[in-house]
């Protein structure tokens, strides 16, 4: 289904719930993430975790979904800057130099992106499914090229040893900016006792997948949690 309206219709809510009662997935994809879009995504994931009895999770996957769908969402805008900046994506100096001037780029010109994803069909895709597992999936049918994933990959390996978001302040790469996105969501995810190889990432000739895999069975008691917020 496509994220248009600014609210889920009766319709598609009632086909979340059926779909978490067949444990079968249920798909949303857009082309662009105005914030509308994005609290409708959250709207949709609201629907989804309460069908799951797993309501509880919300606070955290809400975050988590933010910032996959943000970095979905730039890295097809990513592909278009490079290719009108006739640079190689894959070539690590042209890769260099683009990124000093994409975020700026990007900013200064939301709507001319805006058009180009939508021509282009660069989306973003939601997929959400519950069985044994709670999985949250976001894609963007671009590939990810092997610089990108290896800095995601030094990330979550490097987050293993933090304990919150400050010990990560004076060990973050500022190629891709911060990087505390990821870093929060790999902490977040360990305080709910899960292990960071619930995080992941993968990549096809025409697509790249982030997602959370969430094994009902090995969470923890979330009214023990009091420190989420304080990351």
């Amino acid at each position: 289904m496509k994220v248009e309206s600014e609210s889920l219709s009766k319709e598609e809510i009632s086909k979340i719930r059926d779909a978490v009662k067949n444990r079968q997935p249920v798909d949303f994809y857009c082309y662009t993430l105005s914030l509308e879009q994005k609290q409708r995504f959250q709207e949709i994931l609201n629907v989804f975790l309460d069908a799951c009895n797993e309501a509880d999770l919300f606070n955290c996957l809400s975050y988590c979904l933010f910032e996959l769908l943000d970095n979905a969402s730039k890295a097809n805008a990513k592909r278009i800057f490079f290719q009108e900046q006739h640079l190689n994506i894959n070539d690590s100096k042209d890769y260099s130099n683009g990124m000093k001037n994409f975020r700026d780029n990007l900013s200064d010109n939301t709507e001319h992106y805006k058009n180009e994803l939508a021509s282009g069909k660069l989306q973003v895709h939601l997929q959400l499914s519950a069985d044994d597992v709670i999985c949250v999936s976001v894609s963007n049918n671009t590939k990810i090229t092997t610089e990108e994933y290896n800095r995601i990959q030094t990330k979550i390996q490097k987050t293993r040893a933090y304990k919150d978001v400050s010990d990560a302040f004076t060990d973050i790469d500022q190629t891709e900016g911060s990087g505390l996105g990821l870093i929060t969501i790999v902490i977040m995810l360990k305080k709910l006792g899960l292990d960071t190889n619930c995080l992941n990432f993968s990549t096809s000739d025409d697509e790249t997948i982030a997602s959370i895999i969430i094994p009902k069975e090995n969470l923890i008691d979330l009214s023990e949690v009091d420190d989420l917020d304080e990351l």
